[in-house]
């Protein structure tokens, strides 16, 4: 599997404007839908390893959510309604009517509240290490938990938009630390450079989040969870997947960057989920 950088990475993608704000996207292959979002403090670099077999079968799309990586932030913040209205509206604009979801970490939020309150475009909902249980869960490094806290996140989120945090962050996420590489701390460091205030209002996502949305799901659900994951406890997302009836595949060697550390073994089991 060849990597690629952040350079290439933009390279290879598109924008468009959606209600005046410029959006980044990378799209590839045909066929059916498929809409890649990304987590907290990461862009559509996050998802480097996984288009390139998921565009075999589907047309695949990897956004950055505004705020993040070259998308520009919507002026109300980061909230689930309108953002879940927007990205409609981003989609729309690109011709996808009816999609399938995949979302990783907070992502795996956005997707989830996506598909409760649009059940009628989600066909099927990916979630993958996904952040559904507040603020609270997780054991996230220290400064992480203070940049949710205001007024002190205000000032603190700008001191972790460096390369120096990033590296020690992803090494305290990762199972796999060698994959923590300096091509890696670029890609992740461009995804929050512009950033800013975004990293503390995206705590608005979980935070509003309802776990009683599951029951406004429709379509199909699955849950591919790293075993080793810190920042959501695995034993949680398992037993909320297994409460709500979704499929659940379990990667013991992965932790909460489950589509980084384990690639082909995610990506095979999304094929297989979406191509069923």
């Amino acid at each position: 599997m060849s990597l690629t950088s952040w350079k290439e990475h933009v390279e290879s993608g598109s924008r468009t404007v959606v209600d005046g704000v410029e959006m980044f996207y990378v799209e590839r292959g045909e066929g059916p839908p498929v809409v890649l979002i990304h987590g907290w403090a990461s862009s559509s670099f996050g998802w480097r390893k996984n288009l390139p077999e998921l565009s075999k079968r589907f047309r695949t799309i990897a956004l950055d959510l505004p705020g993040f990586g070259l998308s520009q932030r919507l002026e109300t913040g980061l909230h689930l309604q309108p953002l879940a209205d927007h990205l409609t509206k981003f989609l729309n604009q690109i011709g996808v009517r009816r999609f399938s979801l995949v979302g990783h970490s907070m992502g795996g939020t956005i997707s989830a509240y996506l598909a409760a309150a649009k059940p009628d475009l989600v066909q099927n909902l990916v979630l993958l290490n996904p952040s559904l249980f507040g603020t609270e869960a997780g054991r996230r490094p220290f400064l992480v938990e203070i940049v949710r806290r205001k007024p002190v996140g205000s000032v603190l989120a700008r001191f972790m938009i460096s390369r120096y945090f990033i590296r020690s962050t992803l090494r305290r996420v990762y199972v796999k630390k060698h994959l923590v590489d300096e091509s890696l701390v670029e890609g992740y460091y461009e995804s929050v450079k512009r950033a800013g205030l975004v990293l503390l209002e995206a705590m608005n996502i979980m935070r509003e989040f309802n776990l009683n949305l599951f029951s406004s799901i429709k379509c199909p659900v699955l849950f591919v969870l790293g075993e080793q994951d810190r920042w959501v406890p695995y034993e949680k997302n398992k037993e909320l997947a297994e409460k709500v009836g979704a499929k659940v595949y379990s990667v013991p060697d992965a932790g909460h960057m489950v589509i980084d550390e384990n690639p082909e073994v995610v990506n095979n089991v999304i094929l297989e989920f979406l191509s069923g």
